[in-house]
Protein backbone atom coordinates (compact mmCIF):
# COMPACT_ATOMS: atom_id res chain seq x y z
CA UNK A 1 0.00 0.00 0.00
CA UNK A 2 3.08 2.08 0.74
CA UNK A 3 4.97 1.29 -2.11
CA UNK A 4 1.61 2.43 -4.43
CA UNK A 5 1.40 5.77 -2.08
CA UNK A 6 5.02 6.68 -3.19
CA UNK A 7 4.44 5.36 -7.07
CA UNK A 8 1.27 7.89 -7.16
CA UNK A 9 3.00 10.80 -5.64
CA UNK A 10 6.62 10.44 -8.17
CA UNK A 11 4.03 9.50 -11.07
CA UNK A 12 2.76 12.97 -9.71
CA UNK A 13 5.83 14.86 -9.37
CA UNK A 14 6.91 14.09 -13.16
CA UNK A 15 3.40 14.83 -14.62
CA UNK A 16 4.45 18.60 -12.83
CA UNK A 17 7.89 18.64 -13.99
CA UNK A 18 6.73 17.93 -17.35
CA UNK A 19 4.39 21.00 -17.24
CA UNK A 20 6.81 23.31 -15.80
CA UNK A 21 9.50 22.25 -18.58
CA UNK A 22 7.06 23.21 -21.30
CA UNK A 23 5.91 26.15 -19.33
CA UNK A 24 9.82 27.42 -19.19
CA UNK A 25 11.01 26.40 -22.81
CA UNK A 26 7.93 28.84 -23.87
CA UNK A 27 9.21 31.75 -21.74
CA UNK A 28 12.75 31.39 -21.92
CA UNK A 29 12.64 30.82 -26.21
CA UNK A 30 10.28 33.88 -25.96
CA UNK A 31 11.46 36.25 -23.66
CA UNK A 32 15.09 35.57 -23.02
CA UNK A 33 17.64 37.63 -24.43
CA UNK A 34 20.39 34.96 -25.01
CA UNK A 35 18.45 32.24 -25.90
CA UNK A 36 18.84 31.50 -30.19
CA UNK A 37 17.02 28.34 -30.88
CA UNK A 38 13.93 26.34 -29.58
CA UNK A 39 16.86 23.46 -28.82
CA UNK A 40 18.59 26.33 -26.31
CA UNK A 41 15.50 26.90 -24.63
CA UNK A 42 14.42 23.11 -24.23
CA UNK A 43 18.03 22.30 -23.22
CA UNK A 44 17.88 25.17 -20.13
CA UNK A 45 14.58 24.69 -19.08
CA UNK A 46 15.55 21.22 -18.58
CA UNK A 47 18.39 21.82 -16.04
CA UNK A 48 15.68 23.93 -14.08
CA UNK A 49 12.87 21.39 -14.75
CA UNK A 50 15.47 18.37 -13.25
CA UNK A 51 15.66 20.59 -9.91
CA UNK A 52 12.16 21.02 -9.64
CA UNK A 53 12.27 17.69 -9.78
CA UNK A 54 14.36 16.61 -7.41
CA UNK A 55 12.78 19.10 -4.98
CA UNK A 56 9.46 17.85 -5.38
CA UNK A 57 10.75 13.87 -5.17
CA UNK A 58 12.10 14.58 -2.16
CA UNK A 59 9.61 16.58 -0.36
CA UNK A 60 7.02 13.66 -1.37
CA UNK A 61 9.35 10.87 -0.22
CA UNK A 62 10.18 12.48 2.74
CA UNK A 63 7.15 14.50 3.73
CA UNK A 64 4.63 11.60 2.30
CA UNK A 65 2.24 14.11 1.80
CA UNK A 66 -1.62 13.56 0.45
CA UNK A 67 -2.22 14.32 -2.89
CA UNK A 68 -3.49 18.00 -2.58
CA UNK A 69 -0.90 19.29 -0.28
CA UNK A 70 1.78 17.49 -3.36
CA UNK A 71 -0.47 19.84 -5.95
CA UNK A 72 -0.25 22.68 -3.68
CA UNK A 73 3.59 22.18 -3.13
CA UNK A 74 4.09 21.60 -6.54
CA UNK A 75 2.57 24.56 -7.82
CA UNK A 76 4.22 26.98 -5.52
CA UNK A 77 7.27 25.30 -5.74
CA UNK A 78 6.54 25.91 -9.97
CA UNK A 79 6.12 29.91 -9.27
CA UNK A 80 8.87 30.57 -7.27
CA UNK A 81 11.11 28.90 -9.73
CA UNK A 82 9.30 30.68 -12.76
CA UNK A 83 10.28 33.87 -10.86
CA UNK A 84 13.51 32.48 -10.60
CA UNK A 85 13.44 32.14 -14.84
CA UNK A 86 12.29 35.82 -15.24
CA UNK A 87 15.42 36.90 -13.79
CA UNK A 88 17.86 35.38 -15.80
CA UNK A 89 18.40 38.10 -17.84
CA UNK A 90 19.40 40.98 -15.11
CA UNK A 91 23.07 41.58 -15.60
CA UNK A 92 25.23 42.95 -12.71
CA UNK A 93 28.60 45.21 -12.65
CA UNK A 94 29.87 41.76 -11.20
CA UNK A 95 29.24 39.94 -13.96
CA UNK A 96 30.94 42.30 -16.35
CA UNK A 97 33.75 43.48 -14.37
CA UNK A 98 34.48 39.80 -12.46
CA UNK A 99 32.66 36.42 -13.83
CA UNK A 100 32.74 37.07 -18.19
CA UNK A 101 36.86 37.52 -17.55
CA UNK A 102 37.22 34.62 -15.32
CA UNK A 103 35.13 32.44 -17.33
CA UNK A 104 36.98 33.66 -20.46
CA UNK A 105 40.26 32.63 -18.93
CA UNK A 106 38.90 29.11 -18.28
CA UNK A 107 37.60 28.83 -21.47
CA UNK A 108 40.91 29.50 -22.98
CA UNK A 109 43.26 28.21 -20.55
CA UNK A 110 40.82 25.37 -19.86
CA UNK A 111 42.11 22.64 -17.22
CA UNK A 112 45.54 23.95 -16.92
CA UNK A 113 44.18 27.65 -15.99
CA UNK A 114 42.98 26.25 -12.37
CA UNK A 115 47.12 25.91 -12.01
CA UNK A 116 47.22 29.46 -12.21
CA UNK A 117 44.05 30.61 -10.19
CA UNK A 118 41.42 32.68 -11.60
CA UNK A 119 39.46 35.52 -9.31
CA UNK A 120 39.80 35.55 -5.39
CA UNK A 121 36.93 32.63 -4.87
CA UNK A 122 37.99 29.23 -3.63
CA UNK A 123 38.84 26.51 -5.94
CA UNK A 124 35.15 24.70 -5.76
CA UNK A 125 33.28 27.83 -7.43
CA UNK A 126 36.50 27.96 -9.92
CA UNK A 127 35.86 24.51 -11.35
CA UNK A 128 31.99 25.03 -11.24
CA UNK A 129 33.07 28.52 -13.45
CA UNK A 130 35.80 25.71 -15.56
CA UNK A 131 32.28 23.62 -16.38
CA UNK A 132 30.21 26.19 -17.60
CA UNK A 133 32.68 26.91 -19.90
CA UNK A 134 32.09 23.23 -21.23
CA UNK A 135 28.14 23.71 -21.64
CA UNK A 136 26.97 25.70 -25.13
CA UNK A 137 24.49 28.15 -23.28
CA UNK A 138 25.27 31.18 -21.90
CA UNK A 139 27.28 31.62 -19.26
CA UNK A 140 25.09 34.02 -16.86
CA UNK A 141 22.14 31.39 -17.13
CA UNK A 142 24.81 28.53 -16.20
CA UNK A 143 25.92 30.50 -13.18
CA UNK A 144 22.36 31.43 -11.61
CA UNK A 145 21.29 28.09 -12.50
CA UNK A 146 23.93 26.76 -9.90
CA UNK A 147 22.43 29.05 -7.69
CA UNK A 148 19.00 28.22 -8.02
CA UNK A 149 19.71 24.81 -7.62
CA UNK A 150 21.36 25.10 -4.27
CA UNK A 151 18.42 27.78 -3.53
CA UNK A 152 15.74 24.62 -3.85
CA UNK A 153 18.57 21.97 -2.08
CA UNK A 154 19.14 24.97 0.78
CA UNK A 155 14.98 24.96 1.44
CA UNK A 156 14.82 21.18 1.99
CA UNK A 157 17.62 20.85 4.31
CA UNK A 158 15.78 23.84 5.83
CA UNK A 159 13.07 22.20 6.18
CA UNK A 160 14.26 18.85 7.91
CA UNK A 161 16.35 21.03 10.45
CA UNK A 162 13.05 22.94 11.22
CA UNK A 163 11.41 19.70 12.18
CA UNK A 164 14.41 19.07 14.32
CA UNK A 165 14.36 22.71 15.67
CA UNK A 166 10.84 23.41 15.77
CA UNK A 167 8.51 20.32 15.22
CA UNK A 168 7.41 19.08 12.26
CA UNK A 169 3.92 21.33 12.19
CA UNK A 170 6.78 24.07 11.09
CA UNK A 171 8.48 22.04 8.31
CA UNK A 172 5.94 22.94 5.15
CA UNK A 173 6.19 26.95 6.65
CA UNK A 174 10.03 26.65 6.32
CA UNK A 175 10.22 25.12 3.04
CA UNK A 176 7.29 27.23 1.63
CA UNK A 177 9.54 30.66 3.61
CA UNK A 178 13.01 30.12 1.86
CA UNK A 179 11.64 29.22 -1.49
CA UNK A 180 10.44 32.98 -1.28
CA UNK A 181 12.70 34.52 0.96
CA UNK A 182 13.46 37.82 -0.79
CA UNK A 183 17.09 37.79 -0.51
CA UNK A 184 17.05 34.02 -1.26
CA UNK A 185 15.32 34.55 -4.73
CA UNK A 186 17.01 37.73 -5.94
CA UNK A 187 20.65 36.31 -4.67
CA UNK A 188 21.13 33.65 -6.83
CA UNK A 189 18.46 34.04 -9.78
CA UNK A 190 18.55 38.31 -10.19
CA UNK A 191 22.60 39.20 -8.68
CA UNK A 192 24.11 35.55 -9.80
CA UNK A 193 26.34 35.50 -6.39
CA UNK A 194 26.75 31.94 -4.85
CA UNK A 195 26.02 32.37 -0.77
CA UNK A 196 23.10 29.67 -1.19
CA UNK A 197 25.74 27.22 -1.63
CA UNK A 198 27.89 27.82 1.51
CA UNK A 199 24.82 28.03 4.07
CA UNK A 200 23.06 25.04 2.86
CA UNK A 201 26.04 23.01 4.09
CA UNK A 202 26.40 25.18 6.98
CA UNK A 203 22.72 24.40 7.60
CA UNK A 204 23.14 20.88 6.82
CA UNK A 205 26.24 20.81 9.03
CA UNK A 206 23.98 22.22 11.93
CA UNK A 207 21.60 19.78 11.12
CA UNK A 208 23.81 16.73 11.06
CA UNK A 209 25.10 17.87 14.45
CA UNK A 210 21.97 18.49 16.44
CA UNK A 211 21.10 14.86 15.24
CA UNK A 212 24.43 13.89 16.38
CA UNK A 213 25.81 12.73 12.86
CA UNK A 214 29.16 14.93 14.17
CA UNK A 215 31.43 13.41 11.21
CA UNK A 216 28.65 13.87 8.42
CA UNK A 217 28.52 17.19 10.13
CA UNK A 218 32.61 18.12 9.88
CA UNK A 219 32.28 17.23 6.45
CA UNK A 220 29.90 19.35 5.13
CA UNK A 221 30.86 22.10 6.94
CA UNK A 222 34.52 22.03 5.69
CA UNK A 223 32.84 22.03 2.12
CA UNK A 224 31.06 25.08 3.41
CA UNK A 225 34.70 26.70 4.48
CA UNK A 226 36.02 25.83 0.85
CA UNK A 227 33.24 27.32 -1.23
CA UNK A 228 33.14 30.42 1.06
CA UNK A 229 34.90 32.38 4.08
CA UNK A 230 32.08 33.95 5.40
CA UNK A 231 31.51 30.04 7.19
CA UNK A 232 33.56 31.65 9.94
CA UNK A 233 30.88 33.31 11.34
CA UNK A 234 29.19 29.61 12.03
CA UNK A 235 32.50 28.64 13.93
CA UNK A 236 31.90 29.44 17.22
CA UNK A 237 29.35 27.10 17.43
CA UNK A 238 31.72 24.45 16.18
CA UNK A 239 33.62 25.41 19.73
CA UNK A 240 30.57 25.20 21.60
CA UNK A 241 30.38 21.06 20.25
CA UNK A 242 34.02 20.48 21.16
CA UNK A 243 33.64 22.18 24.71
CA UNK A 244 30.23 19.88 24.75
CA UNK A 245 31.91 16.33 23.59
CA UNK A 246 29.95 16.78 20.21
CA UNK A 247 32.90 17.37 18.50
CA UNK A 248 36.29 15.36 18.74
CA UNK A 249 39.66 15.14 17.56
CA UNK A 250 38.93 12.67 14.91
CA UNK A 251 36.08 14.73 14.04
CA UNK A 252 38.72 17.63 13.34
CA UNK A 253 40.63 15.28 10.85
CA UNK A 254 38.03 15.14 9.23
CA UNK A 255 37.08 18.54 8.45
CA UNK A 256 40.53 19.00 7.73
CA UNK A 257 40.55 15.61 4.99
CA UNK A 258 37.29 16.84 3.36
CA UNK A 259 38.79 20.60 2.57
CA UNK A 260 41.90 18.75 1.23
CA UNK A 261 39.93 16.70 -0.89
CA UNK A 262 37.87 19.97 -2.38
CA UNK A 263 41.92 20.93 -3.75
CA UNK A 264 42.53 18.25 -5.83
CA UNK A 265 41.61 18.56 -8.90
CA UNK A 266 43.55 22.09 -8.33
CA UNK A 267 46.50 19.89 -7.31
CA UNK A 268 46.27 17.75 -10.35
CA UNK A 269 46.16 20.48 -12.97
CA UNK A 270 49.40 22.04 -11.27
CA UNK A 271 48.82 24.63 -8.42
CA UNK A 272 51.31 24.33 -5.35
CA UNK A 273 49.41 23.06 -1.93
CA UNK A 274 50.56 26.67 -1.11
CA UNK A 275 48.90 28.51 -2.96
CA UNK A 276 45.99 26.15 -2.86
CA UNK A 277 45.60 26.52 0.59
CA UNK A 278 46.27 30.36 1.43
CA UNK A 279 42.95 31.40 -1.07
CA UNK A 280 41.83 33.22 2.09
CA UNK A 281 45.01 34.96 2.38
CA UNK A 282 45.35 35.92 -0.50
CA UNK A 283 41.35 36.75 -1.23
CA UNK A 284 41.01 38.84 2.32
CA UNK A 285 44.59 41.10 1.85
CA UNK A 286 45.51 44.10 -0.56
CA UNK A 287 41.69 44.72 -1.59
CA UNK A 288 39.10 46.97 -0.79
CA UNK A 289 40.23 50.26 1.14
CA UNK A 290 37.74 53.01 0.27
CA UNK A 291 35.35 52.19 2.73
CA UNK A 292 34.35 51.22 6.19
CA UNK A 293 31.46 48.98 4.95
CA UNK A 294 30.24 48.09 1.29
CA UNK A 295 26.79 48.10 1.46
CA UNK A 296 25.95 46.08 4.81
CA UNK A 297 23.60 47.39 7.22
CA UNK A 298 26.16 46.90 9.89
CA UNK A 299 27.65 49.29 12.61
CA UNK A 300 29.79 51.38 10.00
CA UNK A 301 26.43 52.90 8.49
CA UNK A 302 26.46 55.68 11.10
CA UNK A 303 29.91 56.86 9.99
CA UNK A 304 30.55 58.98 6.90
CA UNK A 305 31.86 57.11 4.33
CA UNK A 306 33.02 58.04 0.56
CA UNK A 307 30.53 57.25 -1.23
CA UNK A 308 28.23 59.14 1.24
CA UNK A 309 30.01 62.55 0.86
CA UNK A 310 27.87 63.99 -1.57
CA UNK A 311 24.40 61.84 -0.56
CA UNK A 312 21.62 63.43 1.94
CA UNK A 313 22.51 61.55 5.09
CA UNK A 314 25.29 63.37 5.68
CA UNK A 315 25.58 66.81 3.53
CA UNK A 316 24.86 68.41 7.02
CA UNK A 317 28.65 67.58 7.74
CA UNK A 318 29.49 70.08 5.21
CA UNK A 319 28.64 72.96 7.43
CA UNK A 320 30.83 72.16 9.98
CA UNK A 321 34.03 74.52 10.54
CA UNK A 322 36.77 74.16 8.53
CA UNK A 323 35.12 72.10 6.23
CA UNK A 324 35.64 72.58 2.55
CA UNK A 325 31.91 71.94 0.83
CA UNK A 326 32.91 72.22 -2.58
CA UNK A 327 35.67 69.62 -2.20
CA UNK A 328 34.43 65.79 -3.63
CA UNK A 329 34.88 64.39 -0.63
CA UNK A 330 34.57 67.32 2.02
CA UNK A 331 35.27 65.70 5.28
CA UNK A 332 37.46 62.45 4.86
CA UNK A 333 40.94 61.87 3.76
CA UNK A 334 40.85 59.13 1.60
CA UNK A 335 44.15 58.08 2.34
CA UNK A 336 43.25 57.93 5.72
CA UNK A 337 40.66 55.06 5.39
CA UNK A 338 43.57 51.88 5.39
CA UNK A 339 44.10 53.04 8.62
CA UNK A 340 40.54 53.59 9.36
CA UNK A 341 40.13 50.35 8.18
CA UNK A 342 42.77 48.43 10.38
CA UNK A 343 41.39 50.40 13.66
CA UNK A 344 38.45 48.84 12.87
CA UNK A 345 39.23 45.51 12.30
CA UNK A 346 41.29 45.37 15.83
CA UNK A 347 38.65 47.04 18.13
CA UNK A 348 36.31 44.29 16.24
CA UNK A 349 38.76 41.49 17.32
CA UNK A 350 39.16 42.89 20.96
CA UNK A 351 35.16 42.67 21.38
CA UNK A 352 34.89 39.36 19.51
CA UNK A 353 37.05 37.84 21.85
CA UNK A 354 35.58 39.60 24.64
CA UNK A 355 32.46 38.06 23.59
CA UNK A 356 33.56 34.93 22.88
CA UNK A 357 36.03 34.46 26.33
CA UNK A 358 32.69 35.49 28.24
CA UNK A 359 30.57 32.50 26.23
CA UNK A 360 34.13 30.26 27.19
CA UNK A 361 33.27 31.00 30.80
CA UNK A 362 29.93 30.75 30.94
CA UNK A 363 29.99 27.71 28.48
CA UNK A 364 27.91 25.06 30.76
CA UNK A 365 25.08 27.49 30.83
CA UNK A 366 24.80 27.17 27.03
CA UNK A 367 23.19 23.83 26.43
CA UNK A 368 23.75 21.44 23.22
CA UNK A 369 20.24 22.35 22.37
CA UNK A 370 21.15 26.04 22.26
CA UNK A 371 23.43 25.72 18.93
CA UNK A 372 20.57 27.44 17.24
CA UNK A 373 20.52 30.36 19.40
CA UNK A 374 24.41 30.78 19.50
CA UNK A 375 24.44 30.35 15.70
CA UNK A 376 21.87 33.22 15.33
CA UNK A 377 23.78 35.31 17.32
CA UNK A 378 27.15 35.19 15.75
CA UNK A 379 25.75 34.77 12.44
CA UNK A 380 24.27 38.92 13.13
CA UNK A 381 27.52 40.14 15.63
CA UNK A 382 30.00 38.96 13.49
CA UNK A 383 29.24 40.68 10.57
CA UNK A 384 27.14 43.57 12.31
CA UNK A 385 30.91 44.82 13.81
CA UNK A 386 33.60 43.59 11.11
CA UNK A 387 34.41 46.26 8.63
CA UNK A 388 34.77 45.94 5.33
CA UNK A 389 31.55 43.76 5.33
CA UNK A 390 29.18 43.27 1.78
CA UNK A 391 25.40 43.52 1.77
CA UNK A 392 25.19 39.72 1.33
CA UNK A 393 26.93 38.54 4.17
CA UNK A 394 24.04 38.57 6.38
CA UNK A 395 22.71 36.38 3.86
CA UNK A 396 23.53 33.34 6.82
CA UNK A 397 21.77 35.46 9.43
CA UNK A 398 18.97 35.52 6.50
CA UNK A 399 18.81 32.08 6.27
CA UNK A 400 18.53 31.08 10.34
CA UNK A 401 16.38 34.06 11.37
CA UNK A 402 13.67 31.38 9.59
CA UNK A 403 14.82 28.46 11.60
CA UNK A 404 15.16 30.70 15.04
CA UNK A 405 11.39 31.91 13.97
CA UNK A 406 10.32 28.18 13.83
CA UNK A 407 12.03 27.12 16.92
CA UNK A 408 10.51 30.29 19.14
CA UNK A 409 6.68 31.21 18.33
CA UNK A 410 6.89 34.85 19.73
CA UNK A 411 10.05 35.39 17.40
CA UNK A 412 8.16 34.81 14.14
CA UNK A 413 8.83 38.43 13.11
CA UNK A 414 12.62 37.97 13.32
CA UNK A 415 12.93 36.95 9.29
CA UNK A 416 11.10 40.78 9.01
CA UNK A 417 14.02 42.24 10.90
CA UNK A 418 16.81 40.39 9.20
CA UNK A 419 16.24 39.62 6.04
CA UNK A 420 14.45 43.05 5.42
CA UNK A 421 17.58 45.13 6.65
CA UNK A 422 19.84 42.89 4.05
CA UNK A 423 17.04 42.93 1.36
CA UNK A 424 16.98 46.84 1.32
CA UNK A 425 21.07 47.08 1.74
CA UNK A 426 20.86 45.04 -1.87
CA UNK A 427 18.64 47.36 -3.03
CA UNK A 428 21.57 49.94 -3.06
CA UNK A 429 23.76 47.77 -5.41
CA UNK A 430 20.85 46.07 -7.71
CA UNK A 431 19.32 49.44 -8.28
CA UNK A 432 21.33 52.00 -7.62
CA UNK A 433 18.26 53.45 -5.10
CA UNK A 434 18.21 53.58 -1.61
CA UNK A 435 14.50 52.31 -0.67
CA UNK A 436 14.89 53.91 3.00
CA UNK A 437 17.92 55.07 4.75
CA UNK A 438 20.58 52.88 5.14
CA UNK A 439 20.91 53.58 8.85
CA UNK A 440 17.43 52.74 8.85
CA UNK A 441 18.55 49.15 7.78
CA UNK A 442 21.21 48.94 9.95
CA UNK A 443 19.14 49.96 13.14
CA UNK A 444 16.94 46.73 12.31
CA UNK A 445 19.81 44.22 11.95
CA UNK A 446 20.93 46.13 15.67
CA UNK A 447 17.47 45.53 16.75
CA UNK A 448 17.20 41.99 15.85
CA UNK A 449 21.02 41.52 17.81
CA UNK A 450 19.60 42.77 20.71
CA UNK A 451 16.58 40.60 20.66
CA UNK A 452 18.78 37.82 20.02
CA UNK A 453 21.19 38.60 22.88
CA UNK A 454 18.32 38.53 25.09
CA UNK A 455 16.97 35.53 24.68
CA UNK A 456 20.11 33.58 24.89
CA UNK A 457 21.33 35.61 27.80
CA UNK A 458 17.88 34.67 29.38
CA UNK A 459 17.87 30.87 28.48
CA UNK A 460 21.97 30.98 30.56
CA UNK A 461 20.49 32.76 33.07
CA UNK A 462 17.86 29.64 33.55
CA UNK A 463 20.51 27.41 32.98
CA UNK A 464 22.61 28.94 35.73
CA UNK A 465 19.44 28.47 38.17
CA UNK A 466 19.13 24.75 37.10
CA UNK A 467 22.87 24.13 37.53
CA UNK A 468 23.09 26.22 41.34
CA UNK A 469 20.13 23.72 42.08
CA UNK A 470 21.67 20.53 41.17
CA UNK A 471 24.74 21.65 43.02
CA UNK A 472 26.85 22.35 40.12
CA UNK A 473 28.89 25.55 39.53
CA UNK A 474 27.30 27.17 36.40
Amino acid sequence: MEGNRKARSLLLVSGMTLALFAAQAALMKGFLLHIESAGQAMGLSALFALVYAGAMGAFALEEKPGRGTLLFAGAFTAATMLARVSMLDFVTADYNSFLSGWLEAFRVGGLRQLAEGVGDYNLIYQYFLLLITKVPLFDLYLIKFISVAFDYALAFVMMRAAGRFGGERAKLPVFFSVMLLPTVLVDGACWGQCDSVYVFFIVLSLYDLACDRPTRSAIALAVAFAFKLQTIFFFPVVLLGLLHKKYKLRHAMAFFAAYIVTMVPALVAGMSFADAISVYATQSMGQYYDRLTYGAPNLYMFFPMMDFSVGQPFKWMRYLPGIDAKAQNPYINPDLFPDLQHAALYACVILTLAVVVYWLIHWKEITPDMMLDLAMFFAIFLPFVMPKMHERYFFLADILSVLYAAKYAGRRFLPILVAGASLTSYCSYLMRQVPVDQRVSALMMLAALVIVSHDLLARMRKNRARLAKGGLAA
